[in-house]
């Protein structure tokens, strides 16, 4: 009812008015269903060349929450260099309205840094979760706060290591959040008040976010734990029934999909997709007695992950995530598929879409991929027909679902947020004006200045995993070889130099005399330039130049990032011998502000890519120090043996540098787990 309101306003009033005031919007994750699909009309059928128009664009800050959207308003989670937030944005300009910091940074030097959750509207209330478990309530009007728990350090939750992800679900009054304890594994608390109205279950929590689902004329709550399936009445809390599926750890983001009696679950990087059938108790059975849940089918060509699927008249369409997850350099792995919901048949699928979330509307479906690319296609069973696509976001990955109100699409990335009109009618002369002179999608520029991609020649195949110790041998090795390489290239200079000097020499008039000692300095310090230049262009270079067409990876950075260090040292032990004070002390700031910015730039290259490894060749500077600091005594001091003592301290330095960063590594593997 109130979406047939919401399309009589807009068709007497123009589509760019005000929405009516019981309009359903977007309020959750998942939209007003829970299930991604919309009730609105009037999406347009193409865009044009340059995209579909541009309202507003906005800086908004780190995190993976979503948007949602009710009456002229949007809200989302963000997080800044100092606090975590839910901001209120008006949703035809962009304008904050009001911002609640509800606490510190979640993560921010991390490859996920920000909270994950998506809010949700309720009775004119915005509820809210944080990556440590806390849950809060604010006004919708000016973001006072109204209460904050924190059920998960309550009931001693598990689980969710990496973060709560769970976006609240707030129905019949109640805010049910998964905690994983041992006593609670899903939790309801009175969304009124935030009182607890039960606890059930015993099991770790995972980061998908529960469902509701209605069976036999009550409503139940389904949800994915680390190692199961589980299903709660909403009323009373008792734990319909629990179907085990899965030991260690398992994570599970992407959201079940359900139509009477049938439940379907999806679970990432090839664990494949399951439809189960859900059978109440017989009435001779006790009231204890749980619900039986038979499996139908299996098929392991549907697997997701971040981007959940959608059911629409019996068919789902979703992304079979095969491998990895995307990067700046390439999409993630897979198929995007259409399946027969009833028999879990692939009907059709497509290497062209990608990753993505997706939203269906006026029998079309909204896709938003990882690489920032929103795509148009029609909701066809029958096979993919892609009606419109275009850029949004350029050089960066994109995991946040999308929100649809009033013709209008939100986006956002880890830096920005955008608002697209997608209708079909065109805006009023007001709505059409965009709040900045950015008013198409191809002029949205790019965030990233440097292709990590090619500075590294590619990525491993698994980036976020810690490296095995035949890729270390392999790094290490190479390392060694570069120092071969750097004495070689000095030993040709200075033998160049020395020819040169001779060669001018001959010139000279015989009673004009060198200085003793001058010619053998001159040497060594040519031979220690080019030494440990070379040494510095191998590891910056060596990644580029040997990756393509390799079959094992070879980083070489961490030799780059051990010379600036090295070369650091070396420069802070010579200035010490110098007779200027003033003097030495520029030398040894600027050679340390070099380090900083050769270890943030190292540092920004590697997060770009998502390499999870790049912060322990940081930490490698602590352990390795001593022994660095030793040989820098001596190859900071002028004799004429450079071009022996400088490959073999190098190559002494540079091991203990490496093994400890890669002994570290390993250690840390075993304590994080």
């Amino acid at each position: 009812m109130s979406s047939l309101l919401l399309i009589i306003a807009c068709m007497a009033s123009g589509f760019g008015a005000a929405p009516v005031a019981d309009s359903p919007g977007w309020p959750q994750w998942r939209g007003p269903a829970h299930n991604g699909i919309s009730a609105e009309t009037g999406i347009a059928n193409s865009w044009p060349a340059e995209g579909p128009p541009v309202l507003w664009v906005k800086e908004i800050g780190q995190g993976y929450s979503g948007f949602i959207a009710v009456g002229d308003k949007v809200y989302t989670q963000t997080q800044t260099l100092y606090e975590q937030a839910v901001i209120c944005l008006e949703a035809k300009t962009g304008r904050t309205v009001w911002s609640y910091r509800y606490g510190w940074p979640y993560d921010g030097g991390g490859l996920y840094p920000g909270p994950r959750a998506t809010p949700a509207w309720y009775q004119n209330r915005i509820y809210f979760a944080a990556p440590d478990g806390t849950v809060g309530c604010l006004n919708a009007d000016d973001g006072k706060l109204v209460w904050s728990k924190n059920p998960k350090q309550q009931y001693h939750g598990q689980g969710t290591d990496f973060g709560c992800a769970c976006s609240p679900l707030v129905v019949e009054g109640k805010l049910i959040v998964p905690v994983g304890g041992r006593t609670a594994s899903v939790v309801a608390l009175n969304a009124e008040n935030g009182e607890a109205v039960w606890a059930s279950g015993e099991a770790p929590a995972s980061y998908c976010t529960p469902v509701p689902i209605t069976f036999g004329g009550r409503t139940h709550v389904v949800t994915l734990l680390e190692n199961s399936l589980a299903a709660f009445d909403l009323q009373s809390g008792k734990r319909l029934w629990n179907l085990e599926f899965s030991q260690g750890y398992d994570e599970h983001a992407a959201a079940p999909l359900y139509q009477e009696p049938h439940l379907m679950i999806a679970g990432p990087f090839r664990s494949g997709a399951k439809l189960f059938r859900i059978t109440a108790p017989a009435a001779d059975q006790p009231a204890t007695a749980e619900h039986t849940v038979k499996p139908v089918w299996e098929n392991l060509k549907f697997s997701n992950d971040v981007a959940s699927s959608v059911l629409l008249d019996g068919c789902v369409y979703g992304f079979d995530l095969k491998d990895a997850q995307s990067r700046l350099n390439r999409p993630s792995r897979g198929e995007f598929r259409c399946l027969d919901f009833a028999t879990g048949k692939v009907k059709w699928s497509t290497t062209k879409v990608g990753q993505a979330n997706i939203i269906v509307a006026d029998g079309k479906l909204i896709l938003f991929n990882d690489n920032g690319e929103l795509i148009l296609a029609r909701a066809d069973p029958e096979q993919y027909t892609e009606l419109a696509r275009t850029t949004v976001f350029r050089d960066e990955i994109c995991w946040t679902p999308a929100a649809l109100h009033n013709g209008r699409l939100f986006l956002r990335t880890q830096s920005r947020a955008v608002c697209l009109y997608l209708g079909d009618k065109p805006l009023t002369i007001e709505e059409s004006k965009p709040t900045q002179s950015t008013n198409s999608v191809a002029k949205l520029r790019s965030t990233r200045f440097i292709n990590s991609n090619r500075l590294l020649g590619g990525e491993r195949e698994y980036p976020a995993t810690t490296p095995e110790w035949d890729e270390f041998w392999l790094w290490y090795k190479w390392s060694l070889g570069a120092v071969v390489i750097g004495t070689l290239a000095g030993l040709l200079v200075a033998a160049a130099g020395g020819c040169a000097s001779w060669a001018v020499g001959k010139m000279r008039p015989r009673n004009q005399t060198t200085p003793v000692g001058s010619a053998s300095f001159r040497w060594g310090f040519v031979w220690r330039v080019s030494f440990w230049l070379t040494v510095l262009l191998c590891g910056i270079c060596g990644s580029a130049i040997l990756n393509p067409g390799r079959e094992h990876y070879l980083f070489s950075w961490p030799l780059a990032l051990w010379s600036v260090f090295q070369i650091t040292l070396n420069i802070i032990s010579w200035s010490e011998r110098q007779p200027d004070p003033r003097q030495a002390r520029w030398w040894s700031r600027g050679a340390g502000l070099g380090l900083l910015a050769a270890s943030a730039f190292y540092f920004h290259v590697c997060r770009s890519l998502g390499m999870s490894i790049e912060w322990a060749y940081l930490i490698g500077f602590l352990p390795a120090f001593p022994v660095a600091a030793l040989c820098s005594r001596v190859l900071s001091s002028n004799h004429r043996y450079v071009s022996i003592a400088d490959p073999v301290l190098a190559a002494v330095s540079f091991t203990s540098y490496f093994w400890a960063c890669a002994w570290f590594m390993k250690w840390w593997l075993v304590v994080g787990s």
